[in-house]
Parts: C-alpha cells; structure tokens; sequence
C-alpha cells in the first residue's frame, strides 16, 4: 500500500480493480485497504480487462510480483493477460512486491464467489496462482 500512498495520491486517482477469483480473500483485503485510503474503487470482472485498457479508462497497469527470476516475474493468476493486451495498447505497467505469497498447488480447486462455489462439485478447473509474466512487458520494476 505504501507504494501507491506515496506515489499516487488517492484525491488524483480511481482504481479499477479487476476481480480475482479465487483469491477473493485477498482481494477483500486489498480493497478494504484501497478504499480506508480515501481511493475511488471500481471492481471489474476479468472479462472486462481488454474492454478498459481499450477504451482508455485504465492509464496505467500495476501488478504484484511475488518474486522475479532472470526475466519473469511471478505475479497472480490473470496478469500476464493484462500484461499483453497493455503492451500491444501502449499502456504501461509497472510491478510492486507483494508480502502475500501465493499459494503452490494444483490449479484444480473450485472457483468462488462471495464465498459460494459458482461450480458444480465435479467440474475440473485450470485456474493458474501463479503466472510468469516477462519483464518485456514491464515499464518498471520497484
């Protein structure tokens, strides 16, 4: 938090936060955190990432690393999504370490949402928690 405190003041910003499910733990967290800050917070779903970064609402894109090898970082499932589709729009993104460690695993477990499973017990999923996103895509690194 104190990255974006100290470098991007909240009466000058709104977030868009792009939802993350599974990690819907994290990311309460992390919008309680933006919001006690005084930030305008706007809660996206992933299908809706190529949709801002298009329309130019998003002018720059942060990720959380939770660590970087040669030259990939490990960032959250989704990033290397959004990674792509702001590099081929020109828009910048800009890495932060995080303390929260992702959890090592297999990727099948069931997705939920607001705390209830929106798949039937059963159903395979390939939902990956940890990405390698290039550092080609960064603009910065902290």
């Amino acid at each position: 938090m104190e990255f974006l405190t100290g470098h991007h003041p909240a009466q000058k910003w709104s977030l868009f936060y792009a939802e993350s499910r599974p990690y819907e733990t994290t990311l309460s967290r992390r919008l309680s955190e933006f919001v006690s800050k005084g930030y305008e917070t706007i809660l996206i779903s992933d299908n809706m990432i190529g949709y801002c970064l298009a329309k130019k609402k998003v002018d720059r894109v942060f990720f959380f690393y939770q660590r970087v090898e040669r030259d990939t970082a490990h960032c959250q499932g989704g990033s290397l999504l959004a990674a792509v589709l702001a590099k081929e729009l020109g828009i910048p993104c800009y890495l932060y370490p995080t303390d929260y460690t992702m959890p090592a695993g297999d990727n099948n477990h069931p997705l939920c949402f607001a705390g209830d499973e929106i798949v039937p017990r059963g159903v395979k999923s390939f939902v990956p928690q940890v990405e390698k996103v290039s550092l080609s895509y960064v603009s910065e690194k902290w």
